[in-house]
């Protein structure tokens, strides 16, 4: 449980701001002046609006964890 919370808000959270950091850094500077708020405004308006692109990024660490967990539920039940 608690790990699936710590994905989640990872992604929630931490996703957007990492992952500007990394574009700007990457490719140079957003190009809405709005900066870091224009961004996140725009990953969440598209999650709330039921986007694709914005609840894969923002779920996707949960998505992540609970494939991992799983796989190792089933990998400790395949050796015993």
């Amino acid at each position: 449980m608690a790990g699936s919370a710590g994905a989640l808000l990872l992604g929630l959270l931490a996703g957007p701001i990492v992952a500007y950091w990394l574009g700007e850094k990457a490719a140079g500077e957003y190009a809405d002046p709005g900066g870091l708020l224009a961004f996140w405004t725009s990953i969440y308006g598209d999650a709330f609006g039921f986007g694709g692109a914005g609840l894969i990024f923002l779920l996707g660490p949960l998505l992540m964890f609970q494939v991992g967990w799983a796989a190792l539920r089933a990998w400790r039940k395949f050796v015993r």
